[in-house]
Parts: structure tokens; sequence; C-alpha cells
């Protein structure tokens, strides 16, 4: 009997065996991480530290913020703050998510609020976003009052922009700025890993207050050139990537049975920018002529196939504040040739910088020989990312090639950090332009709440740009992005919500 037990157990305990192995087989197979590539790599995990995308995207998805921004509508919408009421033109009540805990552990509470605006306030990329907030008041743990100092019409739509990120206070009270070596915030995905030059790992926030993202790990990579991305799409090697080209848009869509596209309107524009402290460019109307000499619609046809907008302004349809009637100088190259002539100029040898983009540099490439046309000596200075924003932060290129995305949807956000004189260098204004009248009217469009006033001031900043010409929009870029096709959910925005993602389940 003994053995005949034995026997028995033997065989339950093979079956259960064989059968945890088949589970274990199953969940080995099951796809748990997604690869994202994007051209360069994430700089910081800082929110308030960097206004630049590739970093803001990891940003967007490891931190919350009080409110946030619907890309697909350009809604605001709560976020940390479950409701708000605005008492008057100065003070706004904020009514906080209960029981949100940080990666950490932590539970999140208005003092977070409070000692985040108060830090972003001191920091020199965003003080601006912030510095008309006067008082952060606590009064009680879920419950934040906001005064400034005069009215401030964008307030709503700065707490939802990436540097608005809430980060923890006591946690950052204590670890200092190695605090975001290994960073804290509630969002849907935490810090897992960060091999620098290469990927940085986030892992699923379980407790996340809407709920566990379906996907476990996402893996940033950093991969500069678009044909190994889109041939990574196409090998499996990348599941999802963005910022595509016109010609990777064909290649995707030609392959439908692998991958899939999506593409819509966005808001950041594609520009020429000018470095107005650079000899040569202080002059207007050299400036002026160098704009003429652009065809931007040969731009448009030849490396974007005619699929973006030209611009007409430095903030996109969308952004409040667009005027349908501003104006961009249009190509004139004989103008242009007169005044480079009139001037002496004839020769004269530029430099032109770009980041490691290849859509910016084949465009780089057509601005160079349209000015060789206007006898402008032009030479074309690739740089790694950061290695380009540092140079242009510092105005050592006479032009450059960039893109800028007001997230906020705001015209504040649009023209403010480009154009005001408080801005120079990283903060935003890397044209390092000055002028006492767009200063005013950018002060006063901030405190104005009269929409339609606030309208009639944007209008003006537009004009005062085609007028002085301190950057040169070019056209409209769309929001693009292409995933392989077992990857649910995604939608064509610049910051990709990777807690809305998911692998199709194999039937």
């Amino acid at each position: 009997m003994k053995k005949r037990l034995a026997a028995i157990l033997l065989c339950l305990l093979s079956v259960l065996f064989i059968s945890c192995g088949k589970e274990g087989e199953k969940a080995k197979d099951e796809k748990d991480t997604l690869v994202f590539a994007q051209i360069s790599e994430c700089k910081t995990l800082d929110p308030q530290d960097t206004t630049e995308q590739y970093s803001q995207r990891i940003v967007a998805v490891v931190y919350d913020r009080l409110v946030e921004i619907d890309e697909m509508t350009g809604e605001l919408v709560p976020g940390l703050a479950e409701s708000w009421e605005r008492l008057d033109e100065n003070n706004i009540v904020f009514h906080l998510r209960k029981g949100v805990k940080f990666h950490n552990g932590d539970v999140f509470s208005a003092n977070d609020v409070k000692y985040t605006l108060e830090r972003a306030k001191t920091l020199p990329k965003v003080a601006h976003l912030y510095k008309l907030i006067s008082n952060i008041e606590v009064i009680d743990d879920n419950t934040v009052k906001l005064t400034t100092s005069e009215p401030f019409a964008p307030l709503l739509a700065h707490l939802s922009h990436k540097t608005a990120s809430i980060i923890d206070g006591k946690a950052h009270k204590e670890l200092g700025e190695k605090y975001f070596e290994n960073p804290a915030g509630t969002g849907p995905y935490k810090y897992s890993s960060w091999k620098v030059g290469d990927r940085i790992t986030l892992e699923a926030f379980n407790e996340y207050f809407k709920g566990a993202p379906a996907i476990k790990f996402i893996e940033v990579r950093a991969v500069p050139e678009e044909n190994s991305r889109v041939i990574g799409l196409e090998t499996g090697e990348i599941d999802m990537t963005a910022d595509l080209s016109p010609e990777s848009r064909k290649i995707i869509l030609d392959n439908a049975d692998k991958m899939t596209y999506a593409e819509s309107s966005g808001i950041n524009v594609n520009y020429l920018g000018f470095a107005t402290n650079r000899e040569i460019m202080k002059d207007k109307d050299v400036r002026k002529a160098i704009a003429m000499a652009i065809d931007r619609d040969a731009i448009i046809d030849s490396i974007m196939m005619g699929t973006v907008e030209k611009a007409n302004s430095f903030i996109a349809p969308g952004v409040f504040g667009y005027d349908k009637n501003s104006k961009v100088l249009e190509y004139n190259p004989e103008e242009a040739k007169k005044i480079i002539e009139a001037k002496g100029l004839v020769g004269t040898k530029l430099k032109l910088g770009v980041s490691n983009s290849p859509v910016r540099m084949q465009m780089c490439e057509i601005i160079q020989a349209q000015l060789k046309e206007v006898g402008l000596d032009v030479s074309i200075e690739s740089l790694e990312w950061g290695t380009f924003l540092a140079a242009t932060a510092r105005g050592d290129l006479d032009m450059f090639s960039l893109g800028w995305g007001p997230s906020t949807y705001d015209g504040d956000y649009g023209f403010y950090p480009n154009f005001h004189s408080s801005q120079l260098g990283g903060a935003g204004n890397r044209s390092q332009y000055v002028n006492p009248e767009m200063d005013r009217l950018l002060d006063e469009a901030k405190k104005e709440v009269n929409v339609e006033r606030r309208k009639e001031l944007y209008s003006k900043v537009a004009d005062i740009i085609y007028e002085d010409v301190p950057a040169l929009p070019i056209y409209y870029l769309n929001d693009s992005v292409a995933a392989v096709k077992s990857v649910e959910g995604m939608k064509s925005t610049s910051y990709i919500r990777f807690d809305e993602l998911s692998f199709k389940k194999e039937k």
C-alpha cells in the first residue's frame, strides 16, 4: 500500500512539474518589453531642468502633473488634481487625488506640489513659466491654493507642461540632485536602469492610480539613424519609433502586413534660427535677405514630399494665439542677392548648425545651395544633440536648424521662451534676440485675461518676427509614429503614452 501511495504521489508530482514547466514556457514566450527607438537619448530625468523632447518623453511617464494636456484634442484634463476652481483672477484652488503614491512608497500630498513649483521658480530654464505664482498655500494634504502676483492667463496650460511634473519633496530634500539618479515619480512607469549612450529601461508601476500598465517594461533606445529604426521595425528588434520622414512613411505603409503607421497635424514648427549676437547677423536686412533666399516650397516638396503645411507663423494652428493672417518672408532670390551685393557680403562665410536629424540635415543642404546662389558661402556643422544644444545656447553658430513645439498649446510657451530677452540661451532664446517692444508685448500677453485681447497681442508678436526675422519658420511638423503589428493603442502624439499601449494576445 505504501509503495502504491508513493507511486501515485510521484505521478502527481511529475504531472505538476510538467504542467508548471509548460506554464513557465508560456510565460517565457509572452512578450513583456516594448522597445521604443528615438533619435537621441535622454539627457536628464530632472523634469525642471529640460525642455527638450527626448528627455521629456521619459519624464512624461515617470511623473505626473496637476493638469494634463490631451494631445489629440489640445484640451486640459485632470491629472494629480482631480478638480480645480478659480476664486478670482489671482487665486485658484486645486483638489488633489487621494492615496496616490510615489514609486518609493511615499504618499503624494499638497506639500509635494508646493515643493516642486517653488523649486521650478528658481531654475533658469523654466522659471518664466511659473514666476507669476507669488504664493503656494497648503490648505490640507489634498488641497492647495495658488496665488499669482498678477492675472496669469496661461497658468493652467503651464501646469500641464512636463517641467511642472511633481517630484517627491521629502526625498529630494534628503538626496538633493542624487534624487534624479533614481527618481521617484507618481507616473505609470518607474525608473529601472540607464545605460548611458544606449538605453533607459522603465518598469510598470503596479500601484499607479489609473491602474497598472499592460506592458511591464519600456526600453527607450537612442538610434540616430532613421534607416536603422525602420529596419529594426521590419526585423522586430524595435517595437515602436517616432519622428519619421516621408520616405520612411512610404516604406512602412508598403509593409502594412508587418507594421502600422499613424500621423496627425502637430504643433511643432521647424525653423531656421539666426544668432543675432553674431556680427553679420546683427543686421536685420541681412537676415531678411537670407530668409528671402530660401525656397521653403522646394524644401517641403523635395524632403517632406508635400506632406506638411508651410508655416505662416512661429506657432501652429491649434495653438492659442495663432493668427491665420500672420506672414513669413517669401522666396525672392533677386531681392536677396541685391541686398547681399549692396552690403559687400558676396563670398561671406557662415556657419549653419544642425543636430543629428537626417531630415534637418537634408534641409540644411538645400539651404546651403540656395544661399550660395545669392553669394553666401555656408558650411554645415553637424553636431551631436547635446553638443548642438550647448553651441546654440552660447550663440556659437550664425544659423541653426531646430524645431519648437509649445506643448502647453498656448502662445505664451510658443513665443516667450524663444523671443523674450530674459530667456537668452538655453532657456529657449537661441537667437539671442533682444527687442524691448517684443518683451513688452509678451509680458502683457502673459497677464491679459481677455481672450480676444491676448490674441491681438500675439498677432503683433508675429508681426515683429516677420519684420525683424530672428527666425524663419519653415513648416509645421506632423506627429508620426510607427509600430510592429503586435502593438495596440498607438496614437500619433509627440509624447508617447506607453501606459495606454498593449501587446496583442496570441489566439
